[in-house]
């Protein structure tokens, strides 16, 4: 009996398109899931209140969603293409940790969700920093050096930020910083997406532009040396 063996290229094409039908069913159930129920007769014969709730709230969100959920597939990509390591994240290196950290510090310390988010990605850049540090201690070049950093990163992210609740009130402070950590859609509406899209939208475009910095980075060292990277 012949053995048929599916290519890697075909296995790809079946996966993307079975991922499309999936990602397709689920962002129509989300628009009809929710404390307020949605129906398609009456959002087709016009209902206010119908369409205010879909377009204000149930679609921006899905929108939302899916960008941000782009936004973090490519940033995956980009750190596994860089360290050539498939274990390379933004939660093994660090940088979720120390993402947290920072928000903690900006809601006990500071007021207003913009000050939360810029400590938050100053948390992200120090983490990236002190781990880069820390791997180029070794020089022997190893792509695991940077995810062995990045886990002791972490774990001291993860002490600092269980100091912070300890100290954080039990009744706001606290609440808000697991919230956070948590993460949640209830705050998206039609009025708030713009700098949520903005923010993604901006950090895509400069990755896309630099693709031939990332790729420049992913090569071997003697590859990299002769091609002027230091």
């Amino acid at each position: 009996m012949k053995h048929f063996t599916i290519s890697p290229t075909v296995k790809t094409k079946y996966f993307c398109i079975t991922g499309t039908l999936c990602l397709i069913v689920l962002v129509i159930f989300s628009f009809f899931i929710g404390k307020y129920p949605l129906s398609m007769e009456l959002l087709f014969s016009g209902d206010p209140m119908q369409l205010r709730v879909f377009f204000t709230l149930r679609l921006t969100r899905t929108i939302v969603a899916l960008i941000g959920g782009f936004s973090l597939g490519v940033a995956g990509f980009v750190y596994q293409t860089i360290f050539r390591n498939p274990l390379a994240s933004p939660d093994i290196i660090g940088v979720s940790s120390g993402a947290s950290v920072g928000a903690a510090a900006g809601i006990l310390f500071l007021t207003g969700e913009a000050s939360i988010t810029f400590c938050a990605f100053a948390g992200a850049l120090f983490a990236v920093i002190l781990s880069l540090t820390l791997s180029s201690i070794d020089r022997s070049s190893r792509n695991s050096t940077i995810v062995l950093a990045g886990i002791s990163v972490h774990a001291l992210a993860q002490t600092i930020l269980m100091f912070l609740k300890i100290s954080a009130d039990p009744e706001r402070e606290l609440a808000s910083i697991e919230y956070w950590l948590m993460g949640s859609l209830n705050g998206i509406s039609a009025y708030s997406m713009k700098g949520n899209l903005f923010i993604c939208l901006f950090c895509l475009i400069m990755l896309f532009l630099l693709h031939r910095q990332v790729i420049l980075l992913s090569a071997e060292e003697g590859e990299a040396r002769m091609l002027g990277v230091s």
